[in-house]
């Protein structure tokens, strides 16, 4: 139950593993890549190929171009979860972030109200269970652990406001279509591939793959529906699917948005809660 609270608060999200109740929505799975390869223009990988290089060092910009920068972020999203063993009802997540030094989040449930309230910075998570009286504290690497997959606070904020993730200039197997721009490139750990619009460059699909075969890791996410909101393209409708020992996939839907506005982070620990 805690790999479970803690792996969704990674994600952005928060724990909705706190119920137990099904409800019959399922969330759909994908392939990669979901548009149509079959007419394509591949582009040369050589290192010796100026053209190539010059390719995709403008790919490169163009996405970076589209990258959100800000100072503060809030949203408000209703949230569907469903794993190999549960899924709850819908719920609606409260997300309040300070660039590179705070992310604060809170699950609410229909009837309910509030069971879940986290705050995650980049050394430490700290969580509060309504539903089960229990306080999770955690320092970051420790959280690393528990969930096996190494997301560092940036990329958790990155995710959360659908910047692209684990993106570098390694770019190799470009390919080209009328639509979209599939390409691949490599991080320290994860092998990562990529869809951009073909038009404007913005995220249609990602997936990272772990290098280490034998983890089996890897998390695919689906982005739609953009709209501009503080003068940023911003998709309000994601699709994660997370493979690692499990499936875990959850759909987010963003009804409110926004950047750059005062954001406050109230949070306490009441003293009769478990510690954990």
């Amino acid at each position: 139950m805690m790999k479970q609270t803690l792996a969704l608060i990674a994600l952005g999200i928060v724990s909705t593993g706190l119920f137990s109740c099904r409800h019959t929505r399922k969330i759909a799975g994908t392939s990669f890549p979901v548009t149509d390869t079959s007419k394509h223009t591949p582009v040369a990988d050589s290192a010796g190929n100026a053209e190539a290089a010059a390719f995709n060092k403008d790919l490169l910009g163009k996405i970076q171009s589209n990258v959100i920068a800000y100072k503060t972020f809030s949203a408000k999203l209703k949230v569907d979860y469903e794993s190999d063993t549960k899924s709850p009802p819908e719920v609606t997540a409260n997300i309040r972030m300070t660039r590179d030094s705070l992310i604060w989040i809170s699950v609410s449930a229909p009837i309910i109200g509030e069971v879940a309230r986290a705050i995650i910075t980049p050394d430490s998570l700290k969580a509060v269970n309504k539903m089960d009286k229990k306080i999770y504290l955690r320092d970051m690497k420790n959280a690393q652990d528990l969930l096996n997959i190494p997301f560092d606070f940036k990329t958790l904020q990155d995710m959360i406001v659908g910047n692209p993730i684990f993106l570098t200039d390694s770019i190799f197997q470009v390919v080209k279509t009328p639509a979209v721009i599939s390409f691949s490139c490599e991080s320290e750990v994860f092998t990562s591939l990529f869809n951009v619009f073909a038009d404007d460059y913005v995220l249609q699909q990602s997936k990272v793959m772990d290098k280490d075969k034998e983890k089996g890791r890897s998390c695919e996410l689906t982005y739609g529906e953009y709209k501009t909101m503080g003068g940023h393209k911003f998709a309000t409708r994601r699709r994660v699917f997370v493979e690692a020992k499990g499936v875990t996939k959850i759909n987010m839907e963003f009804n409110k948005v926004d950047f750059d506005q005062p954001v406050s982070y109230p949070f306490s620990m009441p003293a009769a809660y478990t510690k954990e």
